[in-house]
């Protein structure tokens, strides 16, 4: 088994690369990533919340929507976004911005998926590029890692076989 575990780099001040190996061929991990029946089983809403949408149209022009809800709002917080570029099991781009239930935009960013396979271990980097440091530094003190890396747990159960 590959080592796993999420590392967070900020090489710019706009900036945040998150790397994550995954015990699966790229193919897998590309499918679980981007196919909505895939995603639900490894997507962790925060606490209290769970997950009401899971859209994802992985082309060129599709869309991506997802959206949670909580005793107090449906929905508490969607993501939208836009795929800018997709080259399938290699790299994929989409915007991304999250609003509250409320209507109030949280924040947006350009994200890129680049996967890389070595003998049957996939390695995905995700660089997460903001509109200004601020952005960036509120995404940061946010704990979005320990809830991706609590997600890509589940990721690495599904992928064996296990979920």
């Amino acid at each position: 088994m590959h080592p796993t575990g999420l590392k967070l780099a900020t090489p710019t001040e706009t900036t945040i690369v998150l790397t994550r190996s995954f015990d699966a061929p790229r193919r897998l991990v590309w499918e679980a990533l981007l196919v909505p029946d895939k995603m639900r089983r490894w997507m962790l809403p925060p606490p209290g919340w769970s997950l009401s949408v899971c859209e994802c149209d992985a082309r060129l022009a599709g869309g991506l929507r997802i959206a949670w809800k909580s005793a107090e709002a449906d929905p508490a917080m969607t993501l939208y976004g836009v795929f800018t570029e997709v080259l399938p099991h290699e790299r994929i781009v989409h915007t991304e911005m999250m609003v509250l239930g409320s209507g109030q935009p949280v924040g947006m960013q350009v994200e890129a998926h680049e996967f890389a396979e070595e003998r049957g271990v996939t390695t995905l980097r995700i660089t997460q590029t903001y509109s200004s440091k601020d952005a960036r530094d509120g995404a940061l003190c946010s704990g979005m890692d320990e809830g991706m890396e609590a997600c890509y747990l589940r990721l690495d159960a599904l992928l064996a076989g296990r979920a």
